[in-house]
């Protein structure tokens, strides 16, 4: 399995819009092959947590390429205070309930 963990700083003016399109992606995300979770996080009104989970690397690729993903990403500069800070992993442990 391969994660993705992002943090996202939404400009002020702009947060409730990027909570609203994650949230979005995050239901479209669930209906995809090989997508196992998709959950955000709002902290300090302002920054975004984003930590996904695919069955292995080609469904996460499969991901980053469709087009209600490439649509935010091109919608990154107007809604985001900088940069995306994203990391990948493969998976290691999970530990639910």
């Amino acid at each position: 399995m391969t994660m993705v963990l992002a943090i996202l700083r939404a400009r002020p003016e702009q947060a409730d819009a990027l909570e609203a399109a994650l949230r979005e992606v995050a239901g479209a995300t669930l209906r995809e092959p090989g997508a196992l979770a998709y959950t955000v996080g709002r902290q300090d009104g302002e920054r975004f947590l984003v930590v996904e989970r695919y069955a292995d690397r080609a469904a996460r690729d499969a991901h980053f390429a469709a087009p209600y993903v490439t649509g935010l990403l091109a919608r990154f500069p107007q809604l985001l205070a900088g940069e995306p800070q994203v990391e990948f992993a493969d998976e290691l442990s999970t530990h639910a309930r």
